[in-house]
């Protein structure tokens, strides 16, 4: 009977240490903030270059892995320039955890807005209603009609025309939404 309790002790605490390697680090749908530990810039970055995020806790929102890091690549990379937009995809590859190991993770970015490209409201308008302006002030001049719609129109074209880089900011907090849990890998 002793030796049947101790096989039963030993495969208790066999499958408990089994079921504690297989608890996710992090559940399935979890938020994870991440702090850019350097700037992302379409203009700048090229394809492979790699980034971390640290997550960490921020005011309002309690992250799921704390203090581990997450890595990641840019591919895709193209500078804005007055015939194309700027485009950068944005990969999420790993979580290195302080421990020292590393565990493959599923996310998708809650916040993509912030690997858009900027939009100039002010610089854009100024740069129609200077148009508009200095086109006026050529009509009266010179005695022609319409300079000041003509004027407004070049400054559109010219506005339309200037494209931005994507540009995420080193220590930009952004966030992650798990879409699978991040397992305890073997090995780690």
């Amino acid at each position: 009977m002793k030796r049947l309790s101790a096989i039963l002790v030993a495969s208790a605490l066999t499958c408990g240490v089994a079921l504690a390697q297989d608890a996710p680090l992090a559940p399935s749908g979890a938020t994870v903030m991440g702090k850019l530990q350097s700037t992302l810039d379409s203009g700048k970055v090229h394809d492979g270059d790699t980034f971390q995020l640290v997550t960490q806790d921020t005011f309002f929102h309690k992250t799921a892995l704390k203090g581990d890091i997450i890595d990641g690549h840019v591919e895709n990379v193209v500078a804005a320039s007055p015939t194309h937009k700027a485009m950068m995809n944005v990969i999420i590859d790993d979580v290195r955890t302080p421990d020292g190991g590393v565990h493959p993770i599923d996310a998708h970015f809650s916040s993509m807005g912030t690997f858009k490209p900027h939009s100039h409201l002010i610089r854009d308008t100024a740069l129609v209603v200077g148009g508009a302006v200095a086109g006026h002030i050529v009509s009266k001049r010179t005695g022609h009609g319409g300079g000041t719609f003509a004027g407004a129109a070049a400054g559109f074209a010219l506005a339309s025309s200037l494209k931005s880089n994507i540009v995420v900011k080193r220590g930009t907090i952004i966030e992650l939404k798990l879409v699978r849990p991040v397992m305890q890998t073997s090995g780690a």
